[in-house]
């Protein structure tokens, strides 16, 4: 049975949904079996309808109190066919399938991270250390060249808000432009869809930042900072990207 990729959409973001709220050890069992059940003979909406199920079911076991691995027991693959309602025959093809497919299979899934509140303020502190980075060369070199750098040694708050909502809105702007159908299923040739409303929105709170900013930019502190200052407090806000935002691992 096929599935539009509006539906298969829907169903992988409510997946991902349930996940955000699992611990580590309950996420690398979703994982587990859901790379299981994407490589059964099972339909592609049976599957996803199947791994959003265990999904909610993993979460409800977490929040009262249970082992989330009872609910398969120690043969996972076997649990997982019997969700699926697959015969003994389809679960002896499915488990002759080479492992790099089952891998390749959930590769696009696990990538699609939920975007948090860190997310953005990475975007926001990246986009105004680059601004900075660039005032602070360009005043450096105007000065080097015998020229007038007052324009690069300060910079408004207003000018720091516009960097830091422009750089969310842009780089959410052309996910939005990059983002195309899952190259599998029934909907591979699909023809890519721009998200316009989502285009449009992140545009618009930009616009908004600027007509309410704007008449206030006189009235809202400004800083005065030396070239090389700037270039400098640019240069260490994108050193200390990966250590503020970085995933930690363990």
């Amino acid at each position: 049975m096929g599935i539009s990729y509006k539906k298969l959409r829907e169903i992988q973001n409510r997946q991902m949904t349930e996940l955000s709220r699992m611990t580590p050890d309950n996420v690398k069992l979703f994982n587990q079996i859901s790379t299981i059940a994407r490589s059964t003979t099972a339909d592609e909406k049976t599957q996803e309808e199947w791994i959003l199920s265990a999904g909610k079911e993993i979460v409800q076991a977490q929040q009262d109190g249970r082992s989330a691995h009872e609910l398969y027991g120690s043969d996972l693959e076997a649990a997982v066919h019997t969700g699926l309602g697959l015969d003994e025959e389809e679960d002896n093809a499915t488990s002759e399938q080479p492992k790099s497919l089952e891998t390749n299979s959930t590769q696009p899934q696990q990538q699609k991270q939920p975007r948090t509140p860190k997310w953005y303020a990475m975007i926001a502190w990246a986009s105004v250390s680059f601004i900075l980075l660039i005032q602070g060369g360009a005043g450096l070199i105007i000065g080097w060249t015998d020229g007038d750098i007052e324009p690069f040694s300060h910079i408004s708050l207003f000018s720091i808000i516009v960097a830091a909502v422009g750089g969310i809105a842009l780089v959410e702007m052309l996910r939005r432009l990059a983002e195309r159908p899952d190259d599998q299923g029934a909907d591979r040739n699909a023809v890519p869809k721009i998200n316009l409303r989502g285009i449009v929105i992140y545009l618009a709170v930009v616009v908004l930042v600027l007509f309410v900013g704007y008449p206030l930019r006189d009235s809202l502190p400004v800083f005065n900072l030396a070239p090389w200052v700037s270039l400098v407090i640019g240069i260490v806000g994108l050193a200390l990207l990966r250590p503020l935002f970085g995933q930690k691992k363990g």
